[in-house]
């Protein structure tokens, strides 16, 4: 493996960033837990008062600022590896391709995370099936089919990176698929079983979207670095 030599400059790069990256991390964290425990003041009992619910801390619902800080991420995210692929682009890199397809995956996933596009897909598959368990949620295990398959053919990509950056990058798919595909299907048995409104599958939903955004933030920490290292040789 080439050995790159970061210039004065790359260090810059990511200082300027790491101290915001934390503070988003913390903020998120803090949301999260606010939600939580909204959930098991108001979902301990048999009927919730949802009069009272504050929806801004309902991490499951489009409208809350947990989403609004994943819906950024992932499109910071996307903004990133768009960014990386004029790079590789311009070394003529083998690998120019894999980063124009992620970034227009992170634009799309962006997208649906605003609008909940996936939630009504779902709704869309289960009225034309019987679905139960773990496949309650209709979409969950084609998605789960297709993001395996899909990094399986990432391998090389993700192989050329250096092995810190390897792991970071696995880290971040494991995180984020454990939470969209894994927690989702998981929740889904618990939904068809007690309803979207017990205290199960409110706390389950919560550990979801915290594995989703951090899932997100690791994979931008792994960018971020990446960018830090390659800026050395422009």
């Amino acid at each position: 493996m080439t050995i790159v030599r970061v210039g004065r400059e790359a260090p810059l790069l990511f200082s300027e960033w790491r101290p915001i990256l934390a503070l988003v991390a913390v903020l998120s964290l803090l949301i999260l837990c606010a939600g939580v425990a909204q959930d098991l003041s108001l979902y301990a009992g048999k009927k919730p008062d949802l009069s009272t619910k504050i929806w801004l801390l309902d991490v499951d619902v489009e409208r809350s600022a947990f989403t609004w800080v994943s819906v950024l991420a992932l499109f910071f995210c996307s903004r990133l590896l768009f960014q990386c692929g004029d790079d590789a682009a311009g070394r003529s890199s083998q690998f120019t391709w894999h980063w124009y397809f992620l970034g227009f995956l992170f634009l799309l996933l962006s997208f649906d995370e605003f609008t909940g596009l996936h939630e009504k897909l779902s709704a869309a598959l289960a009225a034309r099936s019987t679905n139960t368990g773990l496949l309650y949620f209709a979409w969950a295990a084609p998605a789960g089919i297709l993001s395996l398959v899909g990094l399986a053919a990432f391998v090389p990509f993700i192989r050329s990176f250096p092995t810190s950056l390897a792991v970071l990058l696995a880290v971040s798919a494991a995180l984020f698929l454990g939470g969209a595909v894994g927690f989702e299907m998981v929740g889904g048995s618990v939904a068809e079983a007690e309803g979207m409104e017990s205290l199960r599958y409110r706390i389950l939903a919560n550990i979801e979207e915290g594995l989703e955004l951090a899932g997100t933030l690791t994979f931008i920490y792994a960018l971020l670095s990446y960018r830090e290292i390659t800026s050395g040789t422009r």
